[in-house]
C-alpha cells in the first residue's frame, strides 16, 4: 500500500475507532417492558411492525458504522437492535438489543446520526447488508460478536432475498483489518494470525497500533 494511501487509511481507522468507542459509551441497557426478560422482549419486538431501518451514509467509505433495525411494540416503546458493522473485514464487531420509550430511542439515534449520518434503508437491504458482512468475515475465518446471535432475532420475518442491491466488502480488493481502541494486543494478534493463515502475508491490508506494526 502506498504511503499516502496508508496515511489516509489510518485516518479512516481512527475515525471508525472513535465511532465504536462513542457507541459503546452510549450503549443502553435493557429497559421497559414491565421488567420482562430479554428473551420475552425480543420475541415481542421481532413480531412487531418495523419502525425504522437505518444505515450510515458513508459506511463503505469509512469501513465501519452502526446499523439499526427498530420495531414499534404494542405499548408504544421501541425495540431495536444495533449492529456495529465492519465492511472491510470483521463483519459485525458488536451488537446489542434494547427497548426504550420512543423519545429516548429517538435521542439515542440522533446521537449516532450526528456522527454517522444515518439514512433510512429498506428492511430487506438492511438485513442483507448485515448478513452478507457476517458471511464475508466468516469466509475469512472470523466470527461475529457473540451477541449477534441474539440481536439478529430483531430481523424477524424480514426476507433479505427481496433486496436486489449487491454489496462489495473489503478494501481495494482485499480485507482491511483496522485495530480498534478496545482491541487488546491478544485480539489483534489472533485476528492477524487468522488472516495470515487464510490469505497469506500479502493477502490483506491492516492498520495496527505502532508497537504491533513495528513488529
Amino acid at each position: 500500500m502506498a504511503i499516502d494511501e496508508k496515511r489516509r487509511q489510518k485516518k479512516l481507522a481512527r475515525k471508525a475507532a472513535k465511532r465504536k468507542k462513542a457507541l459503546a459509551a452510549r450503549k443502553p441497557a435493557y429497559s421497559g417492558g414491565g421488567g420482562y426478560s430479554a428473551e420475552r422482549l425480543m420475541a415481542q419486538a421481532a413480531a412487531s411492525p418495523i419502525h425504522k431501518c437505518l444505515m450510515p451514509a458513508g459506511l463503505f467509505d469509512l469501513g465501519m458504522g452502526s446499523g439499526v433495525i427498530s420495531r414499534k411494540m404494542p405499548d408504544g416503546e421501541i425495540g431495536f437492535g444495533v449492529f456495529l458493522i465492519d465492511v472491510f473485514c470483521l463483519g459485525v464487531k458488536d451488537a446489542f438489543f434494547s427497548v426504550r420509550p420512543q423519545g429516548e430511542y429517538e435521542s439515542f439515534i440522533d446521537q449516532i446520526s450526528e456522527r454517522e449520518g444515518l439514512k433510512p434503508v429498506e428492511p430487506a437491504c438492511a438485513v442483507k447488508l448485515i448478513e452478507n458482512a457476517v458471511a464475508y468475515a466468516r469466509g475469512l475465518g472470523l466470527n461475529p460478536h457473540p451477541d449477534y446471535a441474539f440481536t439478529k432475532r430483531i430481523f424477524g420475518s424480514i426476507d433479505s432475498a427481496a433486496c436486489s442491491q449487491e454489496f462489495t466488502f473489503g478494501k481495494d480488493g482485499k480485507p482491511l483489518y483496522m485495530a480498534g481502541p478496545d482491541d487488546t494486543e491478544a485480539d489483534s494478534r489472533r485476528i492477524m494470525d487468522i488472516l495470515t493463515k487464510k490469505l497469506g502475508p500479502g493477502g490483506f491490508h491492516y492498520m495496527l497500533p505502532v508497537d504491533l506494526e513495528d513488529e
